[in-house]
């Protein structure tokens, strides 16, 4: 576990894709990228707190250093729209970050027994948290990988990096959000797999997986309890870890996590693997085989 940083790594002139931009994480990410001398495309639903941020960047920097797009990030239209802008204005792109995302939304009713019979209507689940969290995150993902295919190697000998957000509710379970909670395991099983699956490809995939760290994601008086307790992480802290990950970094195939100002990579379950080893080994074989991933 660390509590210190090394130095981060140079990334000026490199470009960046960031979703979710205008709150948070993603804001305060795109910041601390610009200062470092990077290029941004800086995208979310909201379009004119994005526009401002854009305005911002460039009139501090005396030039174009960012380009603003709305996009949900569950269209996979306006993310290639977005990249398609940034393309234009930047000749590529190093860095995605699949970043935006959402809180719990209740998904079905919670259990009331005596208020339901077998007449009351069966709802609809709401679906957006694990639409947004995690199926908004894999679109950013099948474009950055696709576009990295396509991409010459950069100045630090790569063809770019992705970096996803999860949490550290991607290693331990939510009794009250299983839809967040899912997602962001989702987003952790992904980086695993894809970082093994590009291995040797100059291209990484990483994730980021903050405790509860305060944005305004939820209102501020959300965080009272915490910071009477002493449990936030620091917004500042969070985001070097996002940073630590590009340039010239090997990293590939990391789940960070953060708590307070403490960071780790996160181990991998290894409980009953190797007896289970030879048939799932198998089925990777043969889904390789099949989708032309390996002979």
């Amino acid at each position: 576990m660390s509590t210190t940083m090394v130095a981060l790594p140079d990334i000026k002139d490199d470009v960046a894709f960031i979703t979710g931009a205008a709150s948070g994480i993603g804001y305060a990410l795109t910041k601390e990228l610009a200062t470092r001398g990077a290029r941004v495309i800086i995208t979310d639903i909201q379009e004119t707190t994005c526009q401002t941020l854009a305005s911002e960047l460039n009139r501090e920097a005396g030039e174009t250093v960012a380009v603003a797009a709305k996009v949900d990030t569950t269209s996979w239209d306006e993310q290639v729209a977005a990249y398609e802008l940034g393309k234009q204005t930047f000749g590529r792109v190093d860095y995605f970050f699949a970043n935006a995302g959402i809180v719990e939304a209740m998904w079905i009713p919670r259990f009331e027994a005596d208020k339901f019979d077998v007449e009351t209507p069966i709802e609809k689940p709401n679906l957006k948290t694990t639409e947004i969290n995690y199926i908004g995150q894999l679109n950013t993902a099948a474009l950055a990988l696709q576009v990295f295919q396509r991409q010459e190697l950069n100045r630090h000998g790569f063809r770019g990096k992705l970096v996803l957000t999860s949490s550290i509710y991607g290693f331990f379970h939510s009794v009250t959000m299983p839809m967040y909670c899912s997602s962001k395991s989702g987003i952790l099983a992904f980086t695993r797999s894809t970082s093994d699956l590009h291995k040797g490809k100059n291209i990484t995939i990483n994730c980021i997986c903050p405790n509860a760290t305060p944005t305004n994601i939820v209102p501020p008086d959300f965080f009272i309890a915490f910071r009477e307790q002493d449990v936030l992480t620091p917004l500042d802290f969070v985001i070097e870890q996002y940073i630590s990950v590009l340039g010239a970094s090997q990293d590939n195939g990391k789940a960070i996590g953060v708590y307070k100002r403490n960071a780790w990579d996160h181990p991998l379950d290894t409980y009953r693997r190797e007896e289970n080893r030879a048939s799932y080994g198998l089925i990777d074989d043969g889904v390789a085989k099949a989708f032309g991933y390996w002979d």
